[in-house]
């Protein structure tokens, strides 16, 4: 079939306009007075959307005060403050009305009790002290061209009867907080504003009537319609009959092309959901129209193998950064997203549930024994055994180190017991005889189970540790469920806040304080460099080490808390806290010394070096498995101007055997033999030792020097350094 050949829109533009300008002197008025009633149609109509639009935004900015309420209510916190009041008005100040507890256009809240009566008269308060509890309707208060809304909330008593325990009230900024929140199209936002009263309390139902505003210009578009009217008289003058015989030329080069496109368009928006867009296959014969049509197919195909690609790109990094790289089973991040929809599905819901964790038995020692290599081979082998016995719909997850755990939905403690003795039972029986593993892997489980999604994750992580520390003890079975009386048998290690805080110090920084203690030259008692000691402040409180460095050990995950101490380090040093002309001595343990992250991060502190003496003290050097590797990185640490220091010297029986292989500036002579001084035989020992170590070249440093008799003994022996609270306690500032 013979196809038109496409010519350039010009052409079809100069018949156009020849024959088309007789036609509009026909219909010139007729245009003209249908485009002065469409400029009152729109004004009017943009008036009604207007009032809409504003009424909307009043209702938008009353919702979220109405939820920000209704979730201040349902505080723990507030309930207490009701039950027992005492506390209130220090409670509110702290807790109610602190940033961050609280939406920031929340100005005042209120708590009452079931007669709606304030719990404690506040001065500072702008709410009232007494509620009518018959009639809670939100109003608003205009005073001075502000608007502020108050709304009240009902509080929940515990009691299953759902009487109401008492009410909140919330004061909240209505203006201008709601134009800056609020899109507006038809007002112009910042016209808005209340009418001549300075104060007027009123329902929000009545707010509309009291502000005053603009619509927004439509310059443009008065523009175009006086353009179009202009031209329209112009044109009049000229145009005749002759248009209407061109009708069928034009309906067919340039009306129905475009009916096509436009319909075209149509058709792409309503299957907008679908990646494969159908494809414009009919030609036009216009040059431009028809390049537009192939370059839209063309756009089209593109867009398909675009998305195509990203989706694979997005499932492939969803895998990545939702599952364990060594195992392939789920990690901890998956696990943190199952618990948070499992709250947000079953909140109201009542039901079995149990977390379960499991432990490898002595892994370390596999590790020391046969190597990391082999340690990854027997996590793979748990975690394929595990995932074996696990129902359909059931998940493992990595926790960290040689820590799984996996989530039972309704499921009660008796039959979990029985599903995760299978789990050991698979375990047991994987052949680990062909890594060349001469003794029995096992694991051990701890069970956490509650009846209620309510209890945290935390809690259960914590119960479930706790069941689990049971399971290992002698004569126990590697299955345990944790109940009450476990808790006098977990020695402290466990806490759920701390467990928490210590967790969200690693992930994000958050209340990671470092502590300095000073190390002096015994020759002038100057201040030589500072040991970096980590602390973790949570709610004006401060977690010490020994509570913080139990809980990572346990966990499993000291790199990644040396990692996040290294780098509150870095930035005490990038703000200057630490004294130019001084050091700072950093602990990093013998393993961790090892990882590529550490060490990374390590020569970061490099461009201190010039102002600062940086000590690296290696601790746990009894946990070291290869030598070489760490004598390489300790050399190279030395050649970008690092000290290296061996501490807690005497506290191991391989102190010496360290001192020989590894490349070492500074010996910490360990506290234990510091205070054994005192005894005849010991100081005798001491003192021998000190001058062997002095003769080969090292600096001694005394640890624990809390008196000057200690302090005149030391000094005897030839140490050069000395620390201890005779010069100074930890400090979060420290000072020459």
């Amino acid at each position: 079939m013979y196809q038109l050949k496409p010519l350039s829109i010009r052409y079809y533009a100069i018949i156009f306009v020849l024959v088309v300008m007789c036609m509009f002197t026909a219909f010139g008025v007729m245009t003209y007075r249908e485009v002065e009633q469409l400029k009152q149609d729109i004004h009017h109509t943009n008036s009604i959307l207007a009032a809409e639009e504003l009424a909307a935004a009043i209702n938008s900015a009353h919702q979220d005060a109405i939820e920000a309420t209704n979730e201040f209510a349902q505080w723990n916190e507030v309930l207490q403050q009701i039950n027992n009041p005492y506390y209130y008005a220090y409670w509110r100040n702290l807790r109610g009305i602190k940033p961050g507890n609280t939406p920031d256009y929340i100005l005042d809240v209120s708590v009452y009790d079931k007669s709606g009566k304030v719990l404690a008269k506040i001065d500072t308060s702008s709410l009232p002290e007494v509620v009518d509890v018959n009639n809670l309707n939100s109003y608003v208060d205009i005073h001075y061209g502000l608007v502020e809304l108050v709304v009240f909330a009902r509080v929940l008593n515990e009691s299953p009867e759902g009487i109401y325990a008492g009410y909140v009230a919330t004061r909240s900024k209505l203006m201008p907080d709601m134009i800056n929140r609020y899109q507006f199209t038809y007002i112009d936002g910042d016209s808005i504003q209340v009418g001549a009263e300075q104060v007027l309390s009123l329902p929000i139902s009545e707010l509309g009537s009291h502000l005053h505003y603009t619509l927004h210009g439509h310059s443009v578009m008065d523009k175009m319609i006086n353009i179009v009217v202009e031209v329209l008289w112009k044109m009049a003058l000229i145009i005749g009959l002759p248009t209407v015989l061109l009708y069928p030329l034009v309906n067919y080069l340039i009306s129905k092309p475009l009916q096509q496109i436009s319909s075209h368009i149509d058709h792409l928006k309503d299957e907008s959901d679908s990646l494969r867009l159908p494809e414009f296959g009919r030609s036009v014969p216009i040059a431009e129209l028809e390049k537009v049509r192939s370059s839209l197919n063309e756009y089209h195909q593109q867009l398909f193998e675009v998305h195509s690609s990203l989706d694979d790109k997005n499932k492939e990094l969803w895998t990545l950064a939702h599952h364990d790289s060594l195992t392939g089973v789920l990690n901890r991040r998956a696990f943190d997203e199952y618990w948070s929809n499992l709250n947000a599905l079953f909140m109201d819901s009542r039901f079995d549930i149990c977390l379960v964790i499991f432990d490898v038995n002595n892994f370390k020692a596999f590790n020391d024994t046969y190597g990391h290599s082999i340690g990854d081979e027997v996590l793979k082998g748990i975690s394929s055994s595990v995932m074996q016995v696990l129902r359909k719909g059931e998940n493992l997850y990595r926790l960290g180190g040689d820590e799984f755990a996996a989530v039972f939905i309704d499921c009660t403690a008796d039959k979990a017991v029985r599903i995760v003795e299978r789990c050991v039972k698979s375990v047991a029986e994987f052949p680990f005889s062909e890594f060349e593993i001469n003794e029995p892997v096992r694991v051990s489980a701890g069970i956490a189970h509650s009846q209620i999604l309510e209890d945290s994750l935390m809690t259960l992580l914590w119960q479930a540790d706790i069941a689990m520390y049971a399971a290992k003890q002698p004569g126990h079975s590697h299955v345990a469920v944790y109940d009450e009386s476990m808790k006098s048998d977990a020695k402290g290690v466990f806490s759920s806040w701390v467990n928490h805080v210590v967790y969200e110090a690693i992930d994000s920084g958050l209340g990671i304080q470092m502590h300095y203690q000073p190390i002096v030259r015994l020759e002038d008692r100057s201040v030589d460099y500072f040991e970096a000691l980590v602390r973790i402040e949570h709610d004006h409180q401060l977690i010490m080490p020994d509570e913080i460095f139990k809980l990572v050990e346990a966990r499993r995950i000291e790199t990644e808390m040396d990692l996040a101490i290294l780098g509150a380090i870095f930035t005490d040093l990038e703000q200057g806290k630490v004294p130019q002309g001084t050091g700072v001595s950093v602990n990093v343990s013998g393993p961790a010394i090892l990882d590529t992250r550490i060490m990374k991060l390590l020569m970061k502190f490099s461009r201190f070096t010039n102002d600062y003496k940086l000590v690296v003290e290696i601790t746990e050097t009894a946990l070291i498995t290869q030598i070489d590797k760490a004598t390489d990185n300790l050399k190279r640490l030395q050649s970008e101007g690092f000290y290296i220091a061996l501490d807690d010297f005497g506290s191991g029986y391989s102190s010496v055997r360290y001192l020989a292989s590894m490349p070492v500036d500074i010996v910490k002579f360990d506290i234990m033999l510091i205070r054994s001084l005192g005894d005849e035989s010991q100081h005798t020992i001491v003192k021998h030792l000190a001058e062997m170590i002095s003769e080969t070249g090292h600096r001694l440093v005394a640890e624990g020097i809390e008196t000057e008799d200690m302090l005149n003994k030391v000094n005897a022996l030839g140490f050069s350094y000395a620390q201890g609270y005779l010069f100074g306690k930890p400090a979060a500032k420290p000072e020459l």
